[in-house]
């Protein structure tokens, strides 16, 4: 019987979770592949603590994941936390509920690791005619650019990425910081759009961003978080939500120009009649599109690709590494 491994990624808008089976090839078949927004930090921008209701959400949606990935035959879960956690002074208090609850710690990565693990899982299964890559991955609470190349299917691990930088930029923050209307407010917006150019003008960004492109020829970007795959969804009508028809998908800038131009028109209760929209992601889709937009200008990229995958495969990734 093929052994199980399951992971949980605590984000700061979302939680996601993950069971995939362990062969001696390598990864086989996923068992389980759900996530749920639960805003675990939202109103963190001014105040790095998480509010109790965030808390409580968050903490239901993790021991509704331990059952369902022990159901699964799961023997081991790993549960890692990022941005909301890392800034939290509360961090403690909500990692012992967990434990209490699940018997799991929960570990909080820093956000070079979590641009590590994003990048392994980002680049399962996409198949580009380079190895090579730049991952972007826009989250709730903070933005990982990660550049490196896949490496060959006899490695007998991951190749580690050449550069990694995380910066302080994730859709649900900036909402928090600049958005306090819909339809959005065009001063706002601008002010969205500035303080997101301000913050990626930091060094560690421009010498991953000089490195992809001093070559003859630029990486492709590889794109992942909510705010890349609800903009797929969004696109090509894909009700339900299918990871399938997600992975892979090229997405031009002026696609996500389109979608930041309609949205930023519309009520939230126009937004909540998208059925590929989800209501928890109504709010704060403006900031990560915001985001994807600036980041392709600064690679003098014009299209991106899509991956369904991210951190949460990552760990999977790395704890198939570990002797069983």
């Amino acid at each position: 019987m093929a052994e199980v491994l399951g992971a949980i990624d605590i984000g700061t808008g979302s939680v996601l979770c993950l069971a995939v089976e362990k062969t001696a090839n390598g990864l086989g078949q996923e068992l389980l592949n759900e996530s749920i927004i639960t805003g675990l930090g939202a109103g963190t921008a001014s105040d790095p603590a998480m509010r109790r209701e965030g808390i409580e959400r968050t903490l239901a949606a993790v021991v509704e994941y331990v059952d369902k990935l022990r159901k699964a035959g799961a023997a081991s879960v790993s549960i890692v936390g990022t941005s909301a956690l890392r800034k939290a002074p509360n961090r403690g208090e909500f990692a012992a509920a967990v434990r209490q609850q699940t018997g799991l710690p929960v570990e909080i990565i820093d956000g070079k690791e979590e641009a590590r693990l994003t990048f392994w899982g980002a680049t399962c299964g996409i198949p580009l005619s380079t190895s090579r890559m730049a991952v972007m991955d826009v989250g709730g609470g903070s933005t990982e650019l990660v550049l490196g190349s896949v490496g060959s299917k006899e490695a007998s691990e991951p190749a580690p990425p050449e550069l990694a930088v995380s910066i302080p930029l994730g859709a649900l923050t900036l909402t928090d910081r600049f958005i306090t209307r819909y339809p959005l407010d065009l001063a706002e917006t601008a002010q969205l759009r500035a303080a997101i150019r301000d913050e990626l003008k930091g060094p560690e960004t421009e010498k991953l961003v000089e490195k992809a492109t001093s070559g003859s020829v630029n990486p492709p970007l590889v794109a992942v978080g909510g705010s890349a795959t609800t903009l797929v969804a969004m696109e090509h009508n894909i009700v339900p939500y299918a990871p399938e028809r997600v992975q892979g998908v090229r997405v031009t800038q002026d696609v996500i120009l389109k979608h930041i131009n309609r949205l930023g028109k519309m009520s939230l209760a126009q937004r909540h009649q998208i059925p590929s929209l989800p209501k928890g992601r109504a709010p704060v889709i403006d900031a990560g599109l915001l985001i994807l937009h600036e980041l392709l200008s600064l690679f003098g990229a014009s299209a991106m690709i899509v991956s369904d995958r991210g951190l949460r495969y990552g760990v999977i990734v790395r704890d198939s590494l570990l002797p069983s």
